[in-house]
């Protein structure tokens, strides 16, 4: 059985590590990055869903989930777009996103958002 894959995008190291910790814990698969380099990662790795944080030097999560919704390859990877709760409500009109985490978060919000999108998105995979 393949374990899901969840794509990790922010610019804190320190977010992302304890974002990768525990994930793997619960027994995903975690692959990391920031910005940018998350379109062309996403696209060769097709993972079950994307935590993609809104502030980010560079390419922030608006324009990086723009542009995977706008990938073919990508448009249905369901994206958690994770940042402070005011920053979530003001981005909502020009971001396309599936569902949010506010930070700072705990794990048991973090396993159950996850745990929502992947259920939906692996009982549909091959």
């Amino acid at each position: 059985m393949r374990k899901v894959t969840v794509l990790v995008v922010d610019d804190d190291p320190a977010i992302v590590g304890l974002l990768v910790d525990a994930l793997e814990s619960e027994g995903y698969h975690v692959l990391a990055t920031i910005d940018g380099q998350a379109v062309p990662l996403a696209r060769d790795m097709q993972p079950d869903v994307i935590l993609l944080d809104l502030m980010m030097p560079g390419m922030d999560g608006v324009a990086v989930s723009q542009r995977l919704r706008s990938d073919p390859s990508t448009a249905t990877i369901p994206i958690i777009a994770m940042s402070a709760q005011h920053r979530l409500h003001a981005t909502a009109a020009l971001m396309p996103f599936n569902d949010r985490l506010a930070k700072p978060f705990d794990l048991a919000t973090l396993y159950a958002t996850v745990a929502r999108w992947t259920t939906t998105s692996s009982s549909t995979a091959p």
